[in-house]
């Protein structure tokens, strides 16, 4: 099967999570990513906990970093050096994308900004990819997700009603924005097919972040609802749609917010005078003390036949065994050299072709790309030397 993004080349200069995650999902779709790293210490997200031991060398792995980059190749270059830029505009001239995740007007000051570019590529399309976008008040912001979160509101209304707002076990901005990115590039890839001009994109994590907000917490304030952390329509505010806690101390969610899926859950646990009483939050309590009653797995062979929106909450672990999400192939073992089969979630496209390659070494893929530029080998030599490109042999 032919992947859908096949032949288009990307240059990914981004670090850390958001823009990796933008192009892990590209790659995916069979795009060439080609990741532009610093030869020292490239991603740092190379650096992130928790780790995993090499068992021949030693060398500590992040595991973080092989769960956003697969189906990459790596190129260890600095591309602020005289002969390192030379370099990456010979990449540039041949690329479809370009996306980075730098301060705004950092990569103009560096001479590789979207006009410089735009001068020998007129077809590129150049992402950007910030906190906070390249213009406004924030603009110069350092940041990361928390903070994104919680200027956006979605933080303060995240948690449990009367105590502190508790962080996501996500980064919901870094992801957003990635996907934010991703979504704008094969727009104007698309774009591109008709009139055969590039384009420059600004995409920032918090006007990513700021836009998930927008049916319950902004449906809430142009109803002119107080907004209630923890009492909010899906945030714990009404009885048909909660988590509540059995009697052996797991947990159940149930969503049930349609009225024939709260009729069928009321009538099932004998208070039909629940029924008309769905999206109140006063039910709440007398809802948990009832799932107090039977364990959890009672609760879930009692109502195995019954449409009511019931499921459990369940560890991660338990996730990579579902039968269900083994059916679908979201989870990947990806053949790592000297690490064996790493376990991670797999691509979401269904309709492609699935055929992983593993997270690359830093470097890995400098003499394989720069060979195409048909730099000698004495060359390489040389620039490894100087610190201008990085190998790994």
């Amino acid at each position: 099967m032919t992947q859908p993004l096949a032949g288009i080349r990307i240059l990914d200069l981004s670090r850390l999570l958001p823009g990796p995650y933008a192009t892990m999902l590209l790659a995916d779709l069979g795009a060439e990513v080609i990741k532009i790293e610093t030869p020292v210490f490239g991603d740092y997200m190379r650096l992130i906990p928790p780790f995993i031991t090499h068992p021949q060398t030693g060398e500590k792995i992040s595991a973080a970093y092989l769960m956003v980059n697969r189906n990459k190749k790596s190129v260890a270059l600095n591309f602020r050096n005289t002969r390192g830029k030379e370099i990456f505009f010979q990449l540039a001239r041949d690329a479809d994308v370009i996306i980075e995740s730098y301060r705004p007007g950092a990569v103009a000051r560096w001479g590789v900004g979207y006009d410089t570019v735009r001068a020998i590529n007129p077809g590129i399309v150049y992402c950007s990819l910030s906190g906070y976008g390249q213009s406004g008040p924030y603009a110069y912001r350092a940041g990361h997700d928390l903070n994104y979160i919680a200027l956006t509101g979605l933080l303060a209304a995240n948690g449990h009603a009367d105590q502190a707002p508790v962080p996501p076990a996500v980064q919901i901005a870094d992801l957003a924005g990635g996907m934010l990115a991703s979504i704008s590039i094969l727009a104007a890839l698309v774009g591109r097919g008709k009139t055969g001009e590039g384009k420059y994109l600004d995409v920032s994590l918090f006007d990513g972040a700021l836009s998930w907000t927008g049916t319950v917490i902004g449906g809430s304030y142009a109803a002119g609802t107080k907004i209630e952390r923890g009492k909010l329509q899906l945030n714990g505010g009404m009885a048909c749609y909660n988590v509540y806690e059995t009697q052996d101390g797991e947990h159940i969610t149930l969503g049930a917010i349609e009225p024939h899926f709260w009729s069928a859950f009321c009538k099932t646990i004998g208070r039909e005078d629940l029924s008309n009483r769905p999206y109140d939050y006063e039910p709440i309590a007398e809802v948990a003390a009832i799932f107090k009653t039977r364990t959890r797995a009672e609760w879930l062979t009692r109502f195995e036949a019954i449409d009511a929106c019931i499921e459990p909450v369940r560890d991660f672990g338990d996730v990579f065994t579902d039968p269900h999400v083994r059916h679908r192939g979201l989870i990947a073992e990806i053949e790592t050299p000297g690490l064996g089969k790493i376990p991670q979630i797999g691509s979401v496209f269904v309709f492609a072709a699935n055929h992983y390659a593993p997270p690359p070494r830093l470097g890995e893929h400098t003499r394989e790309v720069l060979g195409r530029l048909e730099i000698r080998d004495l060359e390489i030599e040389k620039l490894e030397k100087a610190g201008v490109i990085k190998t790994r042999n």
